[in-house]
């Protein structure tokens, strides 16, 4: 993907999607009647630099001391500041709170590659990162953060290195080559009568251009007999002398969980089930994260996913009562779960949108948000950009009354509908009960797609 981020802090006028700015639009510091108030509990970021001194971070970092997961959200999938604020983040929990493992909204089996690189050295991290297929962390600031857990890993201990993993289960290659392989060297006759299937999920043709209904339906029934064998065959290894301290079968049998998930992702997307898809995705996430920390030895995980995932509140969204991942999370663990959203008041981000040669990732960016939107009070306080605690203004007069109702923020995924700016570009929460905190950007630029000699 070429990278056409423009020099300047935004999209270039013949890619914008932006409304004009208007009257009110962005908002003078100040401006909004409770802006002094909240703008007394924030806590200013000097920088966006993950390279710089981190000392502004104390105060936000002392409220994590006592959490075991952080849940490092983000507004949009392509904003080159969030990614910034959070591997600054990443890098203090890391050096001063001993995290040792990191998660990524992205596939379990496919992000093993850029653990091996964070681990061990091993492999290209341009080459892992592409190969987890989502351009939305195919981009030089994710790669930054690669490099520096590489940087931070070199010459310790193994046993105090920082882990990479995925969470997420949307494709079925990695699993399902994975498990050929394992299953190949370990007892290749229980694959026999599933080579098919096995090759149809290696090649992520559940969904294939020249599969029509019947097809497909048989496919995922191939597949949920595929599942139910090889789940037969480790349950018939558990208990077995020497299985349950073998890491390769307990790292192969995630491997069959995820693949079952993203089978079960797919059934959803066949049969058109919206709610369905999306229950799926997040309980997966959150199942996978459970799994991490059960197998690792660390007790502490700082996990990188959009707002709509980490938010902890179970509500409705605009295709029916959801429970997302963070929500999960909380019931799970309670106070040691700490959710940090994003918000920003304009500029550019990366998404795919339509152009007139079809859809394509470019640079987008939004317009003014609507009246009752929480974002109109973060733009007006002062000293962007600045990451707020809920509890610090939940018992405190009006600014408690103001939070106590549903807000929307921005909220964009990896579509952009110009059309469709104040419903599903902007989510509307109780902030406080779907966050443990903030943080606000003003002026956001996009990602920047890592650059390769084929692109």
């Amino acid at each position: 993907m070429p990278d056409d981020t423009p020099t300047a802090d935004g999209p270039t006028a013949a890619e914008s999607t932006a409304s004009e700015p208007t009257d009110d639009w962005p908002p003078e510091p100040g401006s909004h009647p409770l802006a002094d108030a909240l703008g007394d509990h924030v806590v200013p970021l000097d920088t966006t630099d993950p390279s710089a001194d981190r000392a502004d971070l104390a105060p936000v970092v002392d409220r994590l001391r006592d959490v075991r997961i952080v849940g490092l959200g983000e507004a949009t999938h392509g904003t080159r500041e969030f990614f910034q604020v959070k591997h600054r983040l990443l890098r203090y929990l890391v050096e001063r709170l001993d995290y040792r493992i990191f998660a990524l909204e992205a596939n379990f089996a496919e992000t093993l590659a850029i653990d091996e690189y964070v681990v061990h050295g091993r492999g290209d991290p341009k080459d892992a990162l592409d190969g987890i297929y989502f351009w939305t962390w195919d981009t030089e600031e994710v790669l930054a953060m690669i490099e520096w857990l590489r940087a931070f890993n070199e010459g310790r201990p193994l046993d105090d290195r920082v882990r990479f993993y995925g969470v997420d289960a949307q494709f079925t290659a990695g699993p399902a080559a994975a498990l050929t392989d394992f299953f190949t060297e370990r007892d290749a006759a229980v694959l026999d009568g599933h080579r098919r299937t096995m090759a149809v999920l290696s090649d992520e043709r559940l969904h294939s251009d020249d599969a029509d209904d019947d097809a497909v339906t048989s496919r995922l029934a191939d597949a949920a007999a595929l599942i139910d064998d090889l789940d037969g065959w480790f349950d018939a290894k558990r208990g077995a002398a020497g299985a349950d301290s073998d890491d390769s079968v307990a790292l192969h049998r995630r491997h069959l969980r995820t693949l079952k998930q993203a089978v079960d992702v797919a059934r959803a997307d066949h049969e058109e089930r919206t709610q369905a898809r999306a229950r799926r995705r997040d309980r997966a996430m959150a199942e996978n994260l459970a799994w991490i920390l059960d197998h690792e030895p660390h007790d502490e995980v700082a996990v990188w996913a959009h707002d709509a995932h980490i938010q902890r509140d179970g509500r409705e969204e605009h295709w029916g009562t959801g429970t997302p991942m963070g929500a999960r999370l909380a019931d799970r663990y309670g106070d040691d779960y700490y959710a940090l959203g994003f918000d920003f008041a304009g500029g550019g981000f990366q998404a795919i949108a339509e152009t007139n040669d079809g859809y394509e990732l470019r640079v987008c960016s939004l317009g003014p948000p609507p009246e009752s939107a929480a974002t109109r009070l973060f733009a007006a306080v002062d000293d962007p950009p600045w990451v707020l605690d809920f509890d610090d203004v939940t018992a405190e007069g009006t600014l408690a009354d103001y939070f106590a109702v549903e807000r929307p923020v921005r909220s964009v995924g990896a579509i952009y509908d110009p059309d469709d700016e104040h419903d599903r570009l902007h989510d509307e929460f109780r902030l406080p009960l779907a966050f443990d905190g903030l943080a606000f950007v003003a002026e956001t630029t996009r990602a920047r797609p890592i650059e390769r000699a084929d692109d």
